[in-house]
């Protein structure tokens, strides 16, 4: 049965029924358009005809000669036969019949609708009847559409579901966008709906709706500046807000409406990213004008309280005062973060660095504790520093605090420099030789020869990273350990900590010198060559010469590749790698020593192991083949800081040869190297970082420097660790804090508390009392001959029940990771022991939900005996 039957039939139910005779007249309107010819009845057949005029009318009913029929006519002849009584006297109730909006609903939709009373409602209603009852269809059919469905329903089909489907904020995002240019009638819908379907943010949506291209902008901008946490903020900040919080649709108490629009505001601006500048521009200047500095310091939204709280930090910094990581974290969940990221970069920098110079300075006698204190924490303030000068490249802000606070660092380092020169001028050999530490031209008998010990048959692979500082190591492990799709680090030790070797350079740390130690495996009594010389003429000749000449090696099979055999891309290495012919493969990388010989001093080092040729895919291939890999460098070097730092001229940067009566240059220190660094004669060394002689480049090496001597050594394998961060690098205090023993906490005495703590494996005397409830049996009422009957399961669970009270079978289970259908065999075991020496410690009852409490309970002797 069609629409138009059915308005019908419900307009003939309106009129009384059908009948044999009689005429019903009836306005067009909606549904109506395509009528039947005729309208079956029980009655009979009724006609069903269309009149455009009242001689219309009175034509058709007299040619029907009584005959029941339905008349449709528009409404302005029905106004006209309301003036020919004789008409509306012979019709069906005496009146012309309409059809209501619930009626055509209704029977669209196909249940009792109520509530379509609102003039906009009726009109958007009968514009989209069809589509209603398509929405419908899609749904599960209710009872009764009521007004609020009927909304729904009527704004999914005006302007799409995604009015109700997304959140209030993402709704404000797209907006304030691109403000929605809808009808008045579908505009008064959706500001109906909006706070039904979104709460109160709705109602704040509804307030926007009513001007959009205005209220939308300044819910964000004006909620924005209510982000700040300050008790009572004055009327200007509020803005339109001040006044609408009393007025409909919002009608809210300030205090929750602060609260609601401040969080629709931080989300919409997280939505829009980027695109929320000019929002948050206008949020700056509303606080400007409304706000002291001290509130708008506190907002989490504003840019401007994200750079005023940066500038805060910065001069704290360079005052000697630490950034404490909850600053950094409060910093970096700011909204303005993600616009703001150079300037974020440079701050977190400089606040590791603030928490090293707050560190206690503590100068170690020991060389090994020295180069063990560079490693594990002033080797990542270099690496902070390195990080500080890159982030200050792309700012612009901040320069003169930065510089301030780097100035303080290097003159802490100078100080740690200074004292580490001094340790080897007092007698370079024993240092160089020290136990404990592995020189370059040792590494075969010191790191590699216990390997082969343990498998003779290990294959090696020796990667050296020429020019490679220990701070660059640590980026480079850095991004390697990052590598999700095959992870590369170094495994813990022993006591869990992930760090290097301690390995040093020989003095001077040029690479000629240092590199030969490494493949020669011994110190090459050679003279020193110039960096640029032995880069051109003699690396590959002298390197290979003294691999085949090392007597580590013995008769195991070996293959070295310098910088001209990776010109194809590596693809000879890693054939080598995947050979077991070859018992022995090394590689030498100059992506670090070509950087700092560079006169590009405006740049820093900066390298990832995707810039290296062939340095990622020989990792992965060695790994894969079985092979153990250890890296290293030749030496390390010491930054470019400025031309101030320089201290005369020379052929070479960081170490030169003195006269009988030659002054030492100054940031330089003569040791002493007994013939064992080129021939002998009187050299001074630099240890002041940044100090050169001659021309200024990226990067300097040969002198004493931690930087430069203190290299990195390594076992790395598949899904090894980045090293261990110092305490401070994350941190916010300083080390004295750190040294404060935890108390112990002690276990319950009286209340009987279940307890999913896995007991640890006990390392100290101390720490059993607290893991381990066995230990504590002697205080339990029983011989000590009985104790030591009882295994250590047994004496745990009196031991507990003594402390708790009380305790469930489920409970004592888990403390002693057993089955819990085990243990009350176990209870019923130890019953008996007790029972035949004439001891009661605990009884038993099954609770309601039957599992078995125990309770602790302690008898004299024979007392419990039954």
């Amino acid at each position: 049965m069609s629409a138009a039957q059915l308005l019908l039939r419900r307009l003939l139910d309106q009129a009384g029924g059908a009948s044999e005779t009689g005429y019903v007249l009836v306005i067009d309107g909606e549904g109506l358009e395509s009528l039947p010819a005729q309208m079956p009845t029980p009655k009979g057949v009724c006609g069903v005809h269309r009149v455009a005029s009242e001689l219309g009318l009175r034509h058709l009913l007299w040619k029907a000669k009584g005959a029941p029929l339905i008349a449709v006519m528009p409404e302005d002849v029905a106004r006209r036969i309301q003036s020919a009584p004789d008409l509306l006297r012979r019709a069906r109730n005496q009146r012309v019949h309409a059809l209501s909006v619930n009626d055509v609903l209704e029977v669209v939709l196909g249940v009792r609708v109520v509530g379509a009373d609102a003039p906009h409602m009726q009109q958007l209603a009968l514009e989209n009847v069809e589509r209603l009852g398509l929405a419908m269809s899609h749904r599960t059919l209710p009872t009764v559409v009521d007004r609020r469905l009927l909304t729904e329903l009527l704004v999914d089909v005006s302007v799409g579901e995604q009015v109700r489907t997304r959140s209030a904020a993402q709704l404000l995002a797209a907006w304030v966008q691109e403000p929605p240019r809808w009808s008045a009638n579908v505009s008064q819908l959706v500001r109906d709906a909006m706070p039904s379907l979104h709460g109160d943010e709705g109602r704040l949506l509804a307030w926007a709706l009513a001007e959009p291209d205005a209220r939308l902008r300044d819910l964000v901008m004006y909620g924005a500046v209510l982000t700040v946490e300050a008790a009572e903020l004055p009327k200007p900040a509020w803005g339109p807000l001040w006044k609408a919080a009393t007025e409909p649709p919002i009608e809210m108490d300030r205090r929750i409406l602060r609260r609601t629009v401040a969080r629709l505001a931080e989300e919409t601006l997280s939505l829009l990213g980027d695109g929320g500048a000019d929002l948050l521009a206008g949020a700056d200047r509303v606080g400007r004008g409304s706000l002291t500095p001290t509130q708008l310091q506190t907002s989490r939204v504003l840019p401007l309280a994200f750079a005023d709280r940066c500038h805060a930090l910065a001069q704290q910094a360079a005052s000697g005062k630490a950034i404490s990581a909850a600053d950094i974290s409060w910093l970096s969940s700011h909204r303005a973060a993600r616009i703001n990221r150079a300037d974020l970069a440079v701050l977190e920098s400089m606040a590791r660095i603030s928490r090293y110079l707050d560190q206690p300075f503590s100068p170690r006698a020991d060389l090994l504790e020295q180069v063990r204190e560079y490693q594990r924490g002033s080797a990542f303030v270099d690496l902070a520093m390195l990080q500080l000068r890159r982030a200050l490249a792309s700012s612009v802000h901040y320069h003169a605090e930065a510089n301030k606070l780097l100035m303080a660092c290097r003159e802490r380092r100078d100080r740690e420099n200074r004292h580490f020169a001094e340790t080897l001028a007092g007698g370079y050999e024993a240092a160089l030789h020290r136990d404990g530490l592995t020189p370059l031209h040792r590494i075969w008998k010191r790191t590699v020869a216990p390997l082969w010990q343990s498998e003779p048959d290990a294959r090696l692979f020796l990667v050296v990273l020429d020019g490679c500082s220990y701070p660059v190591f640590l980026e480079l492990l850095y991004s390697l350990a990052q590598d999700s799709a095959f992870p590369i680090g170094i495994k813990p030790d022993a006591s869990g900590r992930v760090h290097g070797l301690p390995a040093l350079s020989p003095l001077p740390t040029v690479t000629s010198h240092a590199r030969g130690a490494i493949f020669l495996g011994e110190l090459p009594s050679d003279p020193l060559v110039a960096e640029t010389v032995f880069r051109d003429q003699d690396e590959a000749k002298t390197d290979k010469a003294r691999f085949n000449q090392n007597a580590a090696l013995g008769s195991r099979s070996r293959k070295l590749f310098l910088k001209g055999d990776l010109a194809d891309g590596g693809q000879g290495l890693l054939s080598a790698l995947e050979d077991e012919s070859y018992s022995v493969v090394g590689v030498v990388f100059n992506a670090v020593d070509d950087q700092i010989g560079s006169s590009n001093t405006g740049a820093t080092v900066k390298i990832s192991p995707e810039d290296i040729t062939a340095f990622k895919p020989a990792l992965r291939v060695a790994l894969k083949s079985r092979r153990r890999v250890l890296i290293t460098a030749d030496h390390g070097h010491s930054p470019y800081i400025d031309k101030s730092l320089r201290s005369g001229n020379g052929k070479t940067p960081r170490y030169t040869a003195l006269g009988k009566h030659d002054a030492v240059p100054e940031g330089f220190i003569e040791i002493d190297v007994a013939g064992l660094g080129g021939p002998p004669e009187r050299r001074a060394f630099a240890w002041r970082s940044g100090a050169y002689l001659g021309g200024p480049q990226v990067g300097f090496h040969g002198g004493c420097g931690l930087e430069e001597v203190v290299v990195p050594l390594a076992w790395i394998e598949r899904d090894g660790l980045y090293a261990d961060e110092p305490a401070w690098w994350y941190g916010r205090g300083t080390l004295a804090e750190l040294s404060v023993p935890a108390a112990p906490v002690q276990p319950p005495i009286v209340t009987p508390l279940p307890s999913d703590e896995v007991p640890a494996k006990a390392k100290a005397k101390a720490q059993l009392s607290l893991f381990n409830p066995a230990d504590k049996a002697g205080s339990l009422p029983l011989p000590a001959a009985l104790i030591e009957k009882l295994s250590v399961d047994e004496r745990s669970i009196l031991v507990l029940l003594r402390e708790t009270g009380s305790a469930r079978a489920s409970e004592l289970a888990e403390r002693l990771k057993k089955n819990p259908g085990r243990l009350n065999g176990l209870m019923r075991a130890l019953r008996r022991t007790l029972h035949a020496e004439g001891h009661v410690l605990f009884s038993d009852e099954v609770l309601p939900s039957g599992e078995t409490m125990y309770r602790y309970q302690s008898k004299p002797k024979n007392q419990g005996a039954r």
